[in-house]
This record gives C-alpha cells, structure tokens and sequence, in this order.
C-alpha cells in the first residue's frame, strides 16, 4: 500500500486498468496522510479469484478503511467509485466521501454489449483488440487518440494490457450490479461529485452517474472539471488535487 504524508487520513481505491502508482502525484498533493492500496490483481495484492464479485472489493475496502484511523475520508475513481459509494453505505465513521466519475449503472449495464466483445477478444488472445475496445466503448476516448496511445508508448501500452484480465473480470461485475438508489439514503457524509468536462457527452455514464447521485444523495455537490474527461489523476493531476481539497478541510 502506497502512503504519502502525515496526519488525518484519506484513503482512495482507483479503477480500472489502473494501480496505485498511477495516483502518486495526487495523493502527494493532498493535505494529511493519504493511502493509496492495489486492488485485486495488481502489486502485491492477493488475486481476483473465481468467486470475484464487487462484494469482493467492499469487503477489502473495508479492511483498508479499519485499519486508516479515525474518521477518513474515502475517495473512489471509475469503478473505485462504485466500490467506495457501496462501501460508504455499510460504515457510519467516514468523516466524507469524494466520487470522480463513478460507473453507477443509473441507466443499466455500463458495459454492456462491449463486455462480450472484450471477452471475445481475450479468447482468441487479441489483447490489444480488448483493451481498445474500453478505452472507445466504455471510457469514450477517440479510435485515432487509441492508436496514437498503442503507436507512441508502446511500453505504456504493453503495461495496459497485464491489466486487461482484471480489467474484464471488474466490468463483469460491475454488470452483474443491481443497482437500488435506495442505498443513497445509507450514506450521510458530505459528498463531492467530480466530473471531467470532456466526459459529460451522450453515450457515456459519467454525467448521468454524476448527477443522479447528487440528486439522490442528503448532502452532495458537483464539481466540474474545466477540460478534463477520465484520467485527469494523470494529465493534470494538480487540477485533480484542487479539485478534492475542499473534501479535506481540517486535514
């Protein structure tokens, strides 16, 4: 588990295709002690197992969180979102929650169809064909802006692709997620809802996701990232950071 600084303690759970590394200059931003775990599948962290299920990922959040100090603030990114919300719901001493474009399924599945071409495509061993796949059909990135990504890192993209496994094996669960807005009820922390601007766009669940959870939840407020989409923790990590700050009064 990374940890960056001292004091009061937030803890976040990143997302897909994604490790713990890949937050070090947020979390090196951020006021107080930051945990930063790896979540199934990644580092030294144990394997997803055949039993995998988001009920997976809370249970290991919670354990995370048990051993955090008192009163910590969850911050939950994509699919860590979703984990983090769920997770929220079941514990009564977060001292508050921030949520950056969580895949809630408000809407239905979020992959969806993709899911089976992603799955198909791991069949036949096309990894790459996999991993392009979620970066067009479920983050919503550009097909020329993936081949500019495979073409001009590929170290970069060879590392994308030891996620993919993991990567399949989360969006299935997240899949299998019946969603209830009632759950939203369970949760009253103060909860800050980030949004890339460039990720609020038809075909995408981060802006509906965003806003109904702001509408759903007792205390919650929106922030919108001026042109930022799904992976500001990486292009503009500073922006990300501001943007998180008010959740950490008192840190």
């Amino acid at each position: 588990m990374n940890s960056y600084g001292t004091g009061r303690t937030a803890v976040i759970t990143h997302g897909v295709q994604s490790v713990a590394d890949h937050w070090a200059e947020v979390a090196a931003r951020l006021p107080g002690r930051t945990l930063v775990p790896d979540r199934r599948g990644r580092g030294e962290s144990g394997p997803i197992g055949d039993d995998y299920d988001l009920a997976t990922e809370v249970a290991d959040l919670n354990q995370v969180l048990d051993e955090a100090g008192p009163e910590p603030v969850l911050i939950g990114h994509s699919y860590g979102g979703a984990i983090a919300l769920l997770t929220a719901a079941e514990r009564d001493d977060l001292a508050g929650l921030v949520l950056y474009e969580p895949t809630i399924p408000v809407d239905g599945p979020v992959t969806g169809e993709a899911l089976d071409v992603i799955g198909a495509a791991l069949k036949a061993g096309d990894r790459s064909t996999a991993f392009a796949t979620v970066l067009t059909q479920v983050v919503g990135d550009a097909p020329e802006d993936v081949e500019s990504f495979r073409t001009g890192d590929p170290a970069g993209w060879a590392a994308m692709l030891e996620l993919i496994d993991s990567t399949y094996a989360e969006l299935a669960a997240l899949d299998r997620l019946a969603y209830d807005p009632s759950v939203l009820k369970k949760i009253k922390v103060p909860t800050l809802v980030i949004l890339g601007e460039r990720s609020d766009r038809e075909g995408l669940v981060f802006g509906p996701a965003a806003r109904a959870l702001v509408d759903g939840l007792d205390d919650a407020a929106l922030a919108v990232l001026p042109g930022q989409g799904h992976i500001a923790h990486v292009l503009d990590p500073e922006a990300l950071a501001d943007a998180i700050r008010p959740a950490l009064k008192g840190f």
